[in-house]
């Protein structure tokens, strides 16, 4: 089926079609009834200079925390830019953000300057890797290395692992830099055009971005920062809810709603 999405942009609620659907929803159809939520945010920078990283990573749980208690998550997402380059950062960093979620899954930025290996042993899953919850598949990739470079994704890892979930209702991708941004990767597009079932793409590294891009008629959504010297003015982190008919996203500033949108699918 043709996949069409569209964006309005006035007011708080947005809607877009997406996950290989184009029809409207029908009234009689719809149901708010939250099936599965998760959250993410990213760009911690542990260890940056002159920046008070301990007290936003604190603040971020104490948010999360506190909307957790009454709005349970399966999993958190820290989606790159953990450390700031020392690789010396990554064990204390892990040690500050572990009690997030006993889900918690990562992706490299650019800033976390470090090997596959230690990545691995550090966090217990690969830099490319995937995750199911029933009728969900979950996508995560690196977009860098161990000195920091950009790079898109890996498009023969990232099709296995697309072939391995075709049957699943939803699939949503997590990728710390934007392909399409500076990097304008080739490909991408045209991979992710043969799963209707994606559903959306998560990216970080653009610190002052809070908002939804459409791309080849998928959205990518932008969460902002929780630390680091520049970037938005509220740290975040985004929610994403699954319903019936929906998905619906918005930001937590960490303690109040904003920005909430709305999928059809």
């Amino acid at each position: 089926m043709d996949r069409r999405a569209f964006l309005q942009s006035v007011g708080a609620i947005t809607l877009f079609a997406a996950c290989g659907k184009s029809k409207g929803i029908i009234p009689d159809e719809v149901d708010n009834t939250v099936l599965f939520r998760f959250a993410l945010a990213s760009d911690v920078h542990y260890g940056e200079a002159e920046t008070d990283y301990i007290n936003h990573i604190n603040t971020l749980k104490s948010g999360f925390k506190t909307f957790q208690k009454n709005n349970p998550c399966s999993f958190f997402v820290l989606n790159g830019d953990i450390i700031h380059n020392d690789p010396k950062f990554l064990v204390p960093a892990y040690e500050a953000v572990r009690g997030l979620h006993e889900n918690l899954y990562v992706t490299q930025g650019n800033h976390d300057r470090v090997s596959d290996e230690v990545w691995k042993q550090i966090w217990g899953h690969d830099m490319d890797f995937d995750v199911s919850y029933g009728d969900y598949a979950f996508v995560f990739g690196t977009t860098s290395d161990a000195v920091g470079a950009l790079a898109c994704p890996n498009l023969v890892k990232l099709k296995t692992l697309l072939d391995k979930h075709k049957q699943k209702k939803h699939v949503f991708i997590f990728w710390h830099i934007h392909p399409h941004g500076s990097m304008k990767c080739t490909g991408v597009k045209e991979l992710l055009a043969d799963y209707p079932n994606v559903c959306a793409v998560f990216n970080g590294h653009d610190h002052n971005d809070e908002s939804i891009h459409t791309v080849a008629n998928i959205p990518y959504m932008f969460n902002g920062r929780v630390a680091g010297s520049w970037g938005s003015f509220d740290r975040n982190f985004r929610v994403v809810e699954v319903t019936k008919n929906t998905v619906v996203t918005y930001l937590m500033t960490p303690h109040a709603k904003k920005k909430q949108t709305t999928l059809n699918v």
